[in-house]
């Protein structure tokens, strides 16, 4: 979030609401929360915890909000995944605006291995990835991109060729949270 003032004022509304007194410590912890979410994604979070929750929120309520449960963006996760596979395939690398699906595909032996896939091992595919993901969701770092088959193979046969790098889910997302994904 980067407008100050209507921060403040969801905060103070809040504060109102369930009878809770704000200190500055507590407006600088909300505030570093939110800080990598727009306005139009935290005020949504503010309205919809504002007519939900029974007691005052606490950030991680703002930020289940706004990423999710833990299952729900392995989900998302798997369908973006299901969805790139169909349409781009394992020959072009892939940068996803999540990069934990980078560290799930690094531990599995990178992208090229979905082109062994088969549409009824899917089902146990995505168990697997959704367990993986909640694990590597906890890690500081992950892989900038997955180098598709054709970079792979390049990069083997010493040929220095940079292939495209195809972005999934960057569309229709701020500069800045592209540039926070690594885009």
């Amino acid at each position: 979030m980067k407008n100050e003032k209507a921060f403040k004022e969801s905060m103070v509304t809040l504060s109102e609401l369930f009878d809770k007194p704000l200190s500055k410590l507590l407006f600088e912890i909300y505030w570093k929360a939110l800080d990598p979410f727009t306005d139009e994604e935290c005020k949504r979070a503010f309205n919809e915890l504002a007519l939900s929750s029974k007691f005052f929120p606490k950030p991680a309520d703002f930020i289940e909000i706004l990423r999710g449960r833990k299952e729900d963006q392995a989900a998302r996760a798997w369908i973006k995944v299901v969805e790139t596979v169909r349409r781009v395939g394992n020959y072009q690398s892939v940068q996803f605006d999540d990069p934990v699906i980078h560290s799930v595909f690094k531990f599995w032996g990178g992208w090229p291995v979905t082109a062994d896939w088969r549409d009824d091992e899917l089902k146990w595919k995505q168990r697997e990835f959704e367990k993986l993901y909640s694990i590597m969701v906890r890690n500081d770092s992950h892989p900038a991109y997955l180098p598709g088959t054709c970079e792979i193979d390049n990069a083997a046969r010493g040929f220095d060729i940079k292939t495209d790098i195809v972005k999934i889910g960057f569309e229709g997302k701020t500069a800045q949270r592209q540039i926070a994904a690594g885009g």
